[in-house]
């Protein structure tokens, strides 16, 4: 598996890194939904923003919103931080930015986001907790001056 090239503490698993790997790569695919949750506990804390939900069926809506206006998205997770509770490798802390493409051709590039993952207690990785904190400013007026072209030009 291919990794993003984050910076991280050696203490992290390999298995982690591959996870949060591929749990971003299927956050940057609209189809990828089952692959997306597959990555949550059943009961997950889900918190994106000043959305906060829990269970699959709840990330599942929230997931179908955040495609709305938006027809790509590319995460580039720049680095993972332990939590310095425990041996820190089942709550871990990312920070990185995000890429937007819209439907009519607007970027919104380089959003700076920061994540909080708890892992659940179990021989099969899962977030039992993912909590992300975005400046959401800069997609919120992109996405209302594509509407708002939207309907003027109808």
């Amino acid at each position: 598996m291919s990794r993003y090239p984050f910076s991280h503490p050696l203490s992290v698993p390999d298995a982690q890194l591959d996870f949060l790997a591929r749990f971003y790569q299927a956050s940057d695919r609209p189809d990828a939904v089952d692959e997306y949750v597959s990555f949550l506990a059943p009961d997950v804390d889900f918190v994106m923003g000043l959305n906060a939900v829990q269970g699959h069926a709840a990330v599942r809506q929230i997931r179908q919103n955040m495609w709305g206006g938006v027809v790509s998205r590319k995460h580039a997770p720049a680095a993972v931080f332990t939590s310095g509770k425990g041996d820190g490798k089942d709550e871990l802390m990312l920070n990185g930015t995000v890429s937007y493409g819209l439907r009519n051709g607007t970027r919104v590039d380089n959003v700076g986001w920061a994540a909080h993952v708890v892992f659940a207690g179990s021989d099969e990785l899962r977030m039992k907790r993912y909590q992300v904190w975005i400046d959401g400013a800069p997609l919120s007026k992109a996405l209302a001056e594509q509407a708002a072209a939207g309907q003027t030009s109808q």
